[in-house]
């Protein structure tokens, strides 16, 4: 049999064409897919093509922190009948970093939300006096927290203690008010108000943050000291109110005992400015630095010099740039606490960044309005950490 070559190859052409067609047919549906009839086209990757973000890149860019040298201030603008002022405008305003006029970054007239601390003493000299306070939950939800403030309550004697941390419940806040209960013989003040900035030092700083203190304006027993609640409530921006308790006037001439040096004269462990090691001598630094004596407005609108204040709290109203009031009744107490509520609503806030941050210590803040008869109420001023080789 004689092999022919042509046949050869039609047998070859037999085989492998079917191959070749099946292969064709079971490969179509993927080409469709691929095609612009159906699925996402496949396009060639460009040459130039960054390459893909590195992950640790990102996590330490989002650590970064853009240091801020913005000071802010709330002020409280009074005319001579004692009613707040409304209607005034950024050009109204004028402002002082340790006496250099500064340029005003930032100008607020709608509230903020507030993160308020209220403060009782609850110690056996004003005990029966509670009556009066147990009620007022109400107009703290009413008046001054509205729908995104939070609240919290300090109880102090002779120890400090956290009666209920921050919440916006008003049911909440007023078991706490009802279940108020006078003990001790204490009357720790600076360490309750101590304990209420460090709980307001937490929050967001977007809020307001305000202490409101019932009581009698002496401390008895603390460990914190007067300028250190200064220091901590200005820094922090904090602002403190007093209502103060009068269950006899013999409590009112009593001199408030002096306590003896306790632990925090000697820790090295208290808050420090960032990046400072806490050693004993930058403690000392920190908070031993004196305390400058400013001229501050009381309830009436009265100025007065800081040294003679009725009470600490007093004292502490008039650098925070809040208020005291020294007496009340029951209606008395209500009215003052709205009015209290009315100002911190009706706040301006001011910022700027001081043109120079001069000398460390203390930066008195000066507001002053154009518009004559009116007299300001703001904070007196802010430490700045006295800088280090």
């Amino acid at each position: 049999m004689r092999f022919n070559l042509t046949d050869a190859r039609r047998a070859l052409v037999a085989l492998v064409l079917p191959s070749l067609f099946a292969a064709a047919v079971l490969a179509s549906p993927a080409r469709a897919q691929e095609g612009v009839t159906g699925g996402t086209p496949v396009f060639a990757k460009p040459k130039n093509e960054p390459p893909p973000p590195n992950p640790d890149l990102i996590k330490q860019a989002a650590t970064i922190r853009v240091p801020s040298n913005l000071v802010t201030t709330p002020v409280a603008v009074i005319d001579r009948s004692g009613d707040f002022v409304y209607d005034l405008d950024l050009k109204d305003f004028e402002i002082f970093d340790n006496g250099v006029p500064q340029k005003i970054q930032s100008f607020e007239t709608e509230g903020r939300p507030v993160a308020l601390v209220v403060v009782i003493q609850v110690n056996s000299d004003v005990l029966p006096l509670l009556d009066q306070v147990r009620p007022l939950a109400s107009m703290f939800s009413g008046l001054l927290l509205g729908a995104e403030g939070e609240a919290a309550v300090v109880l102090y004697d002779d120890r400090v203690r956290v009666a209920q941390n921050f919440s916006n419940d008003s049911d909440k806040l007023n078991a706490t008010f009802k279940s108020i209960a006078g003990r001790g013989d204490g009357a720790r003040l600076n360490d309750a108000l101590s304990r209420a900035i460090e709980m307001l030092e937490k929050r967001p700083k977007a809020e307001r943050r305000v202490i409101i203190a019932f009581s009698t304006g002496f401390d008895s027993g603390s460990e914190t000291t007067k300028e250190e609640i200064v220091r901590r409530a200005t820094g922090a921006e904090v602002g403190i109110y007093g209502l103060g308790f009068n269950p006899a006037e013999a409590l009112l001439e009593k001199k408030p005992h002096l306590p003896a040096p306790g632990p925090l004269d000697t820790n090295v462990t208290r808050p420090l400015p960032p990046n400072t090691i806490p050693t004993p001598s930058n403690s000392v630094d920190t908070y031993d630095a004196p305390v400058p004596v400013v001229p501050i407005l009381i309830a009436t609108g009265e100025v007065i010099r800081s040294v003679v204040a009725s009470s600490m709290l007093e004292y502490y109203a008039g650098y925070t740039g809040g208020v005291f009031y020294s007496h009340w009744s029951t209606k008395a107490l209500q009215d003052q606490l709205s009015r209290v509520a009315s100002e911190i609503q009706s706040q301006y806030e001011l910022a700027y960044v001081p043109d120079s941050q001069g000398p460390g210590g203390f930066h008195r803040i000066e507001v002053r309005v154009r518009r004559p008869g009116l007299r300001v109420r703001a904070r007196a001023g802010y430490f700045f950490p006295e800088k280090t080789p």
